[in-house]
């Protein structure tokens, strides 16, 4: 992979590709925006690059590439959460101060990249500070992070600031067809779901959420309008996805009763059923239904009782 495999982020590729053109170093940067947009893999193709044998951009080929694509090359030092943990601790950010003071063992620069970093706990924001602001000119620094205004200020000022935005849906179903090898129907039903982040894209084509969608919706045509979410909503995490399924198919079911095109819809792969479906709702019942199920999904991320999101949903949503 390369900057040749970054799919939209253009704008961020340019600045990028710049900085390995004409060998700047001694910089921080700082990559904010939304989870699963794709910040960790620009990233690393970036560090690939600073220090590629053959080219200004990875070339996949040299040894210095391919160590680096698995994280095995000494110039590069890649900081997340550990396993189990919800922090980056101020050990972690000792173990860089100290890292970052050592020649480069083999590369022209020394890469350090700290993944999560709206996880850094106070004390190691503050051990980083000190490093983000004058990095040795043989090294380079990568924050990433999904909101910057969860990272101290005085951080923030002295980084080069990349925003990473959504992806078009368009670009997402590409990735997905050349990545993962899916057909058309299937990566536009993904790239729909996953609001143009091409990392919950591809987690949910991991975790089959294709057949989990038709699971889900069956349910609910069985259970002839009532939610059919008991029968898949077993714990939190599945009654997440089942929200979404089923916000996504009201909103389909709202767009058919206004008669927009088809091709702004979802389930594209069940529009027959979705035009007969759409003839028992009044459009005002569409509506207050795809808004409880936004409204659900809210409650499930501040932790409200599942039980009562679930039921909840079934009363609004029911259709004698």
């Amino acid at each position: 992979m390369s900057f040749k495999d970054v799919v939209g982020h253009y704008a961020a590729v340019r600045i990028l590709q710049s900085a390995v053109t004409e060998k700047r170093s001694g910089l921080s940067y700082l990559f904010y925006g939304p989870a699963g947009l794709g910040k960790s893999f620009v990233a690393l193709q970036f560090a690939k690059s600073l220090n590629c044998r053959n080219h200004d951009d990875a070339c996949d080929n040299c040894s210095s590439c391919r160590r680096a694509e698995k994280l095995e090359y000494p110039d590069l030092y890649w900081m997340d959460l550990d396993e189990g943990s919800d922090s980056i601790k101020i050990e972690q950010v000792r173990e860089m101060q100290s890292a970052i003071t050592l020649k480069p063992f083999e590369g022209r620069v020394k890469v350090f990249v700290i993944n999560n970093c709206q996880a850094l706990t106070e004390e190691a924001a503050h051990c980083l500070l000190k490093v983000v602001e004058e990095p040795p000119a043989d090294s380079l620094i990568i924050l990433i992070a999904e909101d910057a205004r969860r990272l101290l200020p005085t951080i923030v000022s002295r980084c080069q600031r990349i925003r990473f935005a959504n992806l078009r849906k368009t670009e997402v179903k590409e990735i997905l067809e050349r990545r993962r090898r899916l057909d058309s129907a299937s990566s536009r039903s993904l790239s729909s779901y996953s609001d143009g982040r091409i990392g919950e894209a591809l987690r949910l084509c991991e975790n089959g959420f294709l057949a989990k969608k038709d699971s889900v919706i069956s349910a609910f045509l069985r259970a002839g309008g009532r939610s059919g979410l008991e029968e898949v909503a077993g714990d939190k995490g599945q009654l997440k996805e089942a929200l979404l399924i089923m916000a996504a198919w009201f909103r389909d079911l709202l767009l058919v009763k206004v008669k927009a095109p088809d091709e702004y819809l979802i389930n594209q792969d069940r529009i027959l059923e979705l035009k007969e479906q759409a003839k028992i709702y009044e459009q005002g019942q569409l509506f207050l239904a795809f808004k409880s199920l936004s409204e659900s999904l809210e409650h499930l991320r501040q932790n409200i009782n599942f039980r009562l999101v679930l039921d909840n949903v079934s009363v609004t949503i029911w259709k004698e």
